[in-house]
């Protein structure tokens, strides 16, 4: 499954999400919201998946699993997926 995938008007699955987060090794992601905002993956263990939504848990703390805050997404609102390896990336 490739990483970098648009998704043209429809809604994120939640099993092409998990797929990616579940990729081993995993390579930190870059999230494209259809707001134009972006969002970082680089702990799947912090993400939880609904059917509609996923729950990204922020941490301040390198390598930390204690949240200091949560960010909600609608699925249907991430538009696109890109693998970030280690180079800078523009968002479209």
């Amino acid at each position: 499954m490739d990483a970098n995938r648009v998704y043209n008007g429809q809604a994120m699955m939640p099993d092409t999400l998990n797929a990616e987060l579940i990729r081993e090794p995993f390579v930190p992601l870059r999230l494209f919201l259809s707001d134009g905002q972006t969002v970082m993956v680089h702990n799947p263990g912090l993400c939880w998946i609904e059917r509609g939504s996923m729950y990204l848990a922020r941490t301040d703390r390198p390598n930390s699993r204690i949240m200091d805050d949560v960010d909600l997404i609608s699925l249907r609102h991430i538009v696109r997926i890109a693998k970030v390896n280690g180079e800078s990336q523009n968002a479209a």
